[in-house]
This record gives C-alpha cells, sequence and structure tokens, in this order.
C-alpha cells in the first residue's frame, strides 16, 4: 500500500497543534494568571480540529459530504480567529479595541450566522461537484459550485483582522520590542494572507490547490509559541536568579543580623501598607517578642512603657507624613517586668507619587548610659552642694553683717523694756511697741538664718515660677556684708518689663552669688575706688531673661573664654575651679546657657552672663 503523504502531512500538523495546546495547557494549569497561554492552547486545539476536518473534505467522494464538512469547518475557523485577535490584546497589550471588536463582530456575523443560515455555506450556496486535483502525489477532493455573495463579509473580517494585527505591530514596533512586532504580527499577517489568496483561489477555480488553512495557522502559531517558549526559558531563568538572589540576601541578611548582635543593635523595617515589621532576633529580644509572633505597630506600642506610647505613636505618624525622620528615646517593659531605655532611628522610604512604603531604622539599649547620665547628675548635685558649703566662708562676713543689726536691736530693746518695766509706773504702750519691735527684728534675723540654711541644703531641684528683679535683689543683699568689707560698690540696671523665669531659686542664687564673687575677687588688686560691679537683668529670646555681671578687673585671656567653664580651670591662685564648671551645670539643667565675654574696647574687665528661659504659661 502506498504511503498517503496528504494524510502525513495534516496528520503531522493536526498532531503539533494538539501538542502545542497541551505543553500551553499545563503551564496555564500551573499558573492560572498566564491568560495568553490558555487563549493559545484554545486556538491550538481549533486549529486541530479545523485540520481534521480539512482532512475529510479532500478525502470526501460527494459534493453532499464535503457540503456538510464545509459548513462545519467554519466554527473551529472562528474560534481561531477570534484567540489569535485576544492573544494579541492580552500578551502584546496592542491595537486599537474597536478594530478588534468589528474584526470579531464581522466573524461572527459570518462564520456562525450567515454560515448556518445559508443554504449551503458561507462559501458556497450549493456544492455541485467534487472536483479531484492530484496533490502529494495523490487525488483530493476540491469542493466547486455556487460561490455565496455573503463571502464578502468573511473577507472583510479577514481585512479587518489584518489591519488590527499592523496597527498592533506598528504599537509594538513603536514601544521598541521590534522582534515581538516582527514575529507575533508579521507572522499573523503574513501567513492570514496566505489563507485569504488561498481561499480566493481556490473559490475562483483559478488554481487546482485544496484548502491549507490548517498550515497557514500552523505558522502563526508556532511563531506565537516561540515567543511563548522564550517568555517561559526567560522566566525560569529570572525564577533561578531570584532564588540565587534570595540565597544572597539571605545570606547578607544573616551577616547583618550578626554584626547588628555583635553591636548590640536591632535592624528593623516596617512596611507601612502591610503594617508589619520585620526585626533581627536581638531586636525581638530586646522587645520581648517571641519568634513566630506577629509583630506589628499595635504590637510594638504594646510593648512601650504606657506613658510613653501617645508620644511614640504621634511621632511615628509625624514621620510619615512629614519628613520622614524619626528620631527618640522611649522606655520598654519586658516581660519580666524590667524596664529598658531604647533609643531608635529610622527614616521612611517614598515611591514614585510619593507615597510613603518603608521606614528602615535601627534601635540600641541605651539603659546604661541613662543610669550613668542619672549618676551624673547625682554627682552634679552634690558637687553644688559643696560649692554651696564652701561659699559659707566666703559668705561669713555677709552672715555676721546680716545677723548683727538684727541681734542688736533686739539686745537694745530688751534693756530698753527692762528699764521700763523698773520704774514704779511703766509705761505699758512703749513696752508694747519695744515687743513689737524685737519680734520684727527676730523675724528678720530668722529670714537671714533660713536663706543661708535654704543655700547649704541638699535636695531636688524645684522648679517654680520666679521674679528675676526679686532673685536679684535678694541675692545682693545675701552678699550686702561681704561687697561692702571688699569695698565693692554694686550698681544694678534692672529692666521694668523683666519676664517671669521656671527655675529653682536657690541654685539660681548660687550661680549669681558665685559671678559676683568671682566679679569681686576679679577687682582684688584695683584701688578701692575702682572696684565697681555692675548686675544687668534685661529680656532676652522669646519671654526668657538674661542676667549679666560685669567687673573692672583684669579680663580673662581671649583663650580661656570657653575653657573658664571647665571643671579645675581657674583663674585664680588659690580657686579649685568648680564654681563656674557648677554654674553651667545649673544653667544647662534648667535649660539655659551660660558665656563668658570681655568688655568692649576702652572698658577694662569682663561680663560674665547667663539666660534663663521664660516659665510656660502653665507654670
Amino acid at each position: 500500500m502506498a504511503l498517503s503523504w496528504v494524510t502525513v502531512a495534516w496528520s503531522a500538523a493536526i498532531s503539533a497543534s494538539l501538542t502545542l495546546a497541551l505543553v500551553n495547557l499545563l503551564v496555564w494549569a500551573r499558573d492560572r494568571t498566564s491568560r495568553s497561554h490558555l487563549l493559545f492552547a484554545t486556538a491550538s486545539v481549533a486549529n486541530a480540529v479545523f485540520g481534521a476536518v480539512e482532512l475529510g473534505m479532500l478525502r470526501a467522494n460527494s459534493p453532499g459530504h464535503l457540503a456538510v464538512l464545509l459548513r462545519w469547518a467554519y466554527l473551529p475557523f472562528f474560534v481561531t480567529f477570534c484567540c489569535l485577535i485576544g492573544f494579541v490584546r492580552l500578551y502584546l497589550d496592542a491595537g486599537r479595541r474597536w478594530l478588534a471588536w468589528a474584526a470579531i463582530g464581522t466573524g461572527a456575523l459570518s462564520s456562525v450566522v450567515l454560515n448556518f443560515l445559508s443554504p449551503g455555506s458561507l462559501r458556497f450556496t450549493a456544492i455541485e461537484r467534487a472536483i479531484p486535483v492530484r496533490f502529494l502525489g495523490e487525488t483530493v477532493s476540491v469542493p466547486g459550485g455556487v460561490l455565496n455573495p455573503w463571502v464578502k463579509i468573511g473577507q472583510l473580517s479577514g481585512l479587518l483582522f489584518l489591519v488590527f494585527v499592523v496597527d498592533a505591530g506598528i504599537g509594538v514596533w513603536r514601544r521598541g520590542d521590534r522582534r515581538r512586532a516582527l514575529t507575533v504580527c508579521g507572522s499573523m499577517f503574513f501567513f492570514m494572507a496566505v489563507a485569504l489568496v488561498n481561499a480566493a483561489l481556490v473559490n475562483l477555480a483559478v488554481a487546482r490547490l485544496p484548502f491549507m488553512v490548517t498550515f497557514t495557522f500552523l505558522g502563526v502559531l508556532l511563531a506565537m509559541g516561540q515567543e511563548l517558549s522564550v517568555d517561559v526559558v526567560r522566566a525560569r531563568e529570572l525564577a533561578r536568579e531570584l532564588r540565587a538572589s534570595e540565597a544572597e540576601l539571605r545570606e547578607k541578611e544573616r551577616r547583618m543580623s550578626l554584626a547588628a548582635e555583635a553591636a548590640e543593635l536591632a535592624l528593623w523595617d516596617w512596611d507601612i501598607p502591610d503594617d508589619s515589621i520585620w526585626i533581627t532576633p536581638g531586636g525581638r529580644t530586646l522587645y520581648g517578642i517571641d519568634e513566630g509572633e506577629k509583630f506589628d505597630v499595635a504590637r510594638f506600642l504594646s510593648a512601650l512603657h504606657v506613658e510613653e506610647r501617645d508620644r511614640i505613636r504621634c511621632l511615628f505618624e509625624e514621620s510619615v507624613a512629614g519628613s520622614g525622620d524619626f528620631q527618640t528615646e522611649y522606655r520598654v517593659v519586658r516581660p519580666d517586668g524590667r524596664t529598658l531605655w531604647i533609643a531608635a532611628r529610622g527614616a521612611v522610604e517614598r515611591d514614585d507619587s510619593g507615597a510613603p512604603t518603608r521606614m528602615y531604622g535601627v534601635s540600641f539599649d541605651v539603659t546604661p548610659l541613662k543610669v550613668a547620665e542619672r549618676e551624673l547628675l547625682q554627682k552634679h548635685g552634690e558637687l553644688a552642694h559643696l560649692s554651696r558649703v564652701s561659699m559659707l566662708g566666703e559668705l561669713s562676713g555677709s552672715l555676721a553683717h546680716e545677723l548683727n543689726q538684727p541681734l542688736t536691736a533686739i539686745l537694745s530693746n530688751a534693756q530698753a523694756a527692762r528699764r521700763l518695766l523698773a520704774r514704779s509706773e511703766p509705761d505699758v504702750t512703749e513696752v508694747r511697741e519695744i515687743l513689737n519691735d524685737i519680734v520684727a527684728q527676730d523675724r528678720r534675723a530668722g529670714d537671714v538664718i533660713q536663706r543661708l540654711r535654704q543655700m547649704l541644703k541638699k535636695g531636688e531641684v524645684q522648679r517654680l515660677p520666679l521674679d528675676v528683679t526679686e532673685l536679684i535683689l535678694e541675692s545682693l543683699r545675701l552678699m550686702r556684708g561681704e561687697l561692702a568689707g571688699r569695698g565693692v560698690a554694686v550698681t544694678t540696671e534692672l529692666a521694668a518689663d523683666m519676664p517671669v523665669v521656671s527655675g529653682d531659686r536657690v541654685q539660681l542664687q548660687q550661680v549669681l552669688l558665685n559671678l559676683v564673687i568671682n566679679a569681686s575677687d576679679a577687682m582684688a588688686a584695683l584701688e578701692p575706688t575702682d572696684r565697681r560691679l555692675l548686675v544687668r537683668a534685661e529680656r532676652d529670646g522669646d519671654g526668657g531673661a538674661r542676667i549679666s555681671v560685669s567687673d573692672r578687673g583684669c579680663g580673662i585671656p581671649a583663650d580661656q573664654l570657653e575653657a573658664v567653664f571647665e571643671p579645675f580651670v581657674t583663674t585664680k591662685d588659690a580657686g579649685l575651679g568648680l564654681g563656674l564648671a557648677v554654674c553651667r551645670t545649673i544653667v544647662r539643667a534648667h535649660g539655659g546657657e551660660i558665656r563668658a565675654e570681655n568688655n568692649g574696647e576702652g572698658t577694662p574687665g569682663a561680663t560674665l552672663s547667663f539666660f534663663i528661659p521664660g516659665a510656660s504659661p502653665g507654670a
């Protein structure tokens, strides 16, 4: 029996179509979002069905058999036609939509409606004969009969398809993807044009050839399959690269985690849209978060001290909505009840539209620093107390002067009262007045002792609203005896609109007394007539006050204007160098600053001044 090359050729085309369909169905089954593979598989199955019908037409031996097969051949043809259009739209995202719908609409009208409403088929109203044609060494049947005028609708559908493909190819070409434009759109245009020409030649009996639409569609499918296979290969390469990148990323993450743990740092990454936080294992330990436990903003806030939560929540919101910087310190309460101080730094990352996407940051335990800071403040307090005690010797003259007057007055009044009471008829009214005067002088002496006790008392800072003018005058009253003994004349320039400041009266008095004593020491070598001291107070800044003490001494060397506030730096022969260091500590604790400068040209001496912020409205 002779080998039938017609059967072999069409069977091979059908098998190739079914193989392409199976492969792409498997791809689609693994990834249901890959709808282009589903369209391709559907088109391949439809082409295989069309090939089987076409082979049956070649083997038909009667006009009636040909007519039935030709009528049903239009259904798989139309399915393939629609799948090709959908593939272009979905895979290439190209081609005008109205052109696609116009081609599909005219195809549905011709291949479905008119084809089945016509007495024969869309191509022939009646097939009168089966024309024998020699092809590939054997005789096959080709239909012959009366052409259907509605076949022009089908031809219009084919022309619209060609226009759509050309339009899509131009769009893909302009996007820079010239390979796909040529491979997909070029092959579709070429093979569809060949199919239309083949059909026209057969219909008009110009060429003695059978219909070979199966092979033209197979050519299109092979071109499409080649592009899809390239995508599959590329996807596998990308997946392999991605796995390698993920492995490398995991290794880098492991190294970063090790480095962070070695440095006792916690690295974290907050995915803002998903509200999920990734953090290194050391960070979970730091916050008391179990491994595997969901970590989001709510869980993070629950780990904080209850007094910190609202503040940190507001800082998060401000960072995301504002500059993107996050920097603060807060307390964390561990599951075992211990409280840790944590410092955190972070920055927000935004997308092209400016929307916040992630915040990257680092946290670390600063509890030891906080403990050391608390101990340092305690030491500063003790140092300030020692400074006040050492000042007692310098204030002893002032103490004697302050107490001498009321005690002398009390003694004189008591002696006068005793003489009055020794009379036979004492003047009771005058005795009462003397006793009232004794009480007043006693209170005065008590006030002097109380002020000095406050100066020497060791205690915590008490921030209270203070009248600056009253603070200065009271301090100068304490120093009145000392200044008189040193022969120092004091002039005050106190502004009338001085603000109320918030601070510890005793500590600020200590600062002022230190400055006055230092200024007096600076003028010790001058003649008594030149020992003039100026104490000035004025409004400065936003509701703050600046107090300055100016002397007429030899001034401060220019290279020591900053150094004089360092501990154990002094310009006195017998000084310890602690007074101004204590002053700076006290002023800074009040939120202010202190500075030293020499007086202007032509005016000897130096001026030391300090600034204290104004009291808040609620203070």
